[in-house]
């Protein structure tokens, strides 16, 4: 079968979930949790992500997020990996522990979409035949004591967690704000009484949530970029905010050489170089492939292993200064 489109573009937004590896816990204790949020709230800010909702569950996530360039990918990916290395050095282990690929979905915003789609998310700590078990009182007590999602902040029971961004989410109930947490609350736990739609069951075209206007105008924009490949991650127009240059230049000033040595050189040594090419990397603007173009022309696989080892070499308690340091995040 084949493997579903992957679009990616400027403001898109999607509903996007990563499950463990052969159904394994990927959330053990509370300290995990804690530990993926904090995670989540740098990748957004380092990757120009917006969050809309969340839930976390013993052994899968679920986000709704817009991504202000085309980098998807690159963002899951580096949530993944960085959570990965956390996860497998606190619990002494190793190996992957997500499973393949992570699934994601395109969503209309501004619709009916977006917002059943939100509903369906909050919902998850008391579906199903385990988890959605007791009378409609008993799992609406537990639906708002979980701690692991955005519907206590959406329904007025917590302040709201400060990279959470509710505004598209909110626009059908209007104004007054007590007003909109009242109503969305109604709609959500409506959900207890009742069995509602499951938006996956609206997915048009194997990758999209929403109306038939909005697949066609998907369908239009990946056909004006004559875009031919099954997994598509080339609708990119990113507006990026470091160039390759400017990371080059502080790298530059850091390690006391000059630009032209860590963009053209090729010499056997040359740490800030190989400094240089992580921190491309870190800011989620390039691929691989592209890091080693803008390099002088270096295979992807190269440059992967340059990163990987200067990362290995560099004191743990050091990189996220660095990575500060050289990005000005």
């Amino acid at each position: 079968m084949a493997r579903p489109l992957r679009i990616e573009f400027e403001n898109a937004i999607y509903h996007v979930c990563a499950r463990g590896n052969a159904r394994e816990r990927v959330f053990r204790t509370d300290a995990d949790r804690v530990h993926f949020l904090k995670l989540l709230e740098q990748s957004l800010a380092r990757f120009d992500v917006a969050l809309f909702g969340f839930v976390l569950m013993s052994n899968h996530y679920h986000l709704i997020a817009q991504t202000r360039r085309a980098n998807l990918s690159r963002w899951v990916h580096w949530l993944s990996v960085a959570y990965t290395v956390y996860f497998n050095r606190r619990h002494n282990r190793s190996g992957h522990l997500f499973q393949g690929r992570f699934k994601s979905f395109l969503v209309e915003g501004k619709s009916e979409y977006l917002l059943t789609l939100s509903r369906y998310l909050h919902l998850n700590p008391v579906r199903g035949v385990s988890l959605g078990r007791g009378n409609p009182q008993e799992r609406r007590e537990r639906l708002r004591g979980f701690k692991w999602s955005s519907y206590r902040g959406y329904a007025g029971l917590e302040p709201v967690l400060p990279f959470v961004e509710e505004g598209p989410v909110f626009e059908a109930f209007g104004p007054p704000a007590k007003s909109r947490r009242i109503g969305y609350r109604r709609f959500v736990e409506e959900g207890l009484l009742r069995e509602v739609k499951n938006p996956f069951e609206m997915v048009r075209w194997q990758a999209v949530l929403g109306s038939e206007t909005f697949v066609q105008k998907i369908r239009d924009r990946i056909a004006s970029r004559e875009v031919e490949k099954r997994e598509v991650t080339g609708i990119r127009q990113s507006s990026r905010n470091i160039e390759t240059e400017e990371i080059c230049r502080r790298v530059a000033k850091k390690y006391r050489v000059r630009v032209s040595d860590v963009l053209e050189m090729e010499r056997r040594g040359c740490e800030a170089r190989s400094v240089a090419m992580w921190m491309v990397w870190e800011s989620g603007a390039k691929s691989l492939r592209e890091i080693g173009q803008d390099f002088g022309g270096l295979d992807y696989a190269a440059v992967a292993q340059r990163i990987r080892r200067t990362r290995a070499r560099t004191p743990l308690k050091d990189r996220d200064k660095l990575v500060r340091e050289m990005l000005n995040v």
